[in-house]
């Protein structure tokens, strides 16, 4: 029997995939780099391979959900830039979809440009990614002022 935490832990990352899944379909069609990245994400998860095909094959419209924790939510905004970046094409309607949610999750839009950038860099380098979590913390939107 799966217990509570573990459950809400597993809900995390199918979510922290949908996600993903949204944008990648944004642009109509999911280009065969941008499977490849998802299942890459969904190892690092250790969400087993049919888990990961069952949201791929979902057909229903998938609405991105926030997570709450800042790790979580830059956790997932960077896989979102490197699901826009999978495929060598930044399609506009994928900058367009990542702009919304770095919004909607407080963040302002000049970050995306850092992730893009942070993507570039060695991707085990764990001092790279900690500065970052530390910047993007600064960089939250006063979501009261709006």
């Amino acid at each position: 029997m799966i217990g509570f935490f573990e459950y809400q832990y597993l809900k995390y990352k199918k979510n922290h995939l949908k996600n993903l899944v949204a944008l990648a379909s944004v642009d109509g069609h999911i280009h065969e780099d941008e499977i490849t990245y998802l299942y890459k994400i969904g190892k690092k998860y250790q969400l087993k391979p049919q888990q990961i095909k069952k949201i791929l094959d979902q057909k229903e419209q998938i609405e991105p959900e926030i997570p709450e924790p800042h790790h979580q939510k830059v956790a997932l905004l960077y896989d979102l830039v490197g699901m826009m970046m999978a495929d060598n094409v930044i399609e506009d309607e994928e900058m367009e979809f990542c702009k919304k949610m770095f919004k909607k999750f407080g963040y302002k839009e000049l970050l995306i440009d850092e992730m893009v950038d942070l993507h570039r860099q060695v991707v085990d380098n764990t001092d790279a990614w900690e500065e970052f979590l530390k910047r993007a913390k600064t960089l939250r939107m006063n979501l009261a002022s709006w």
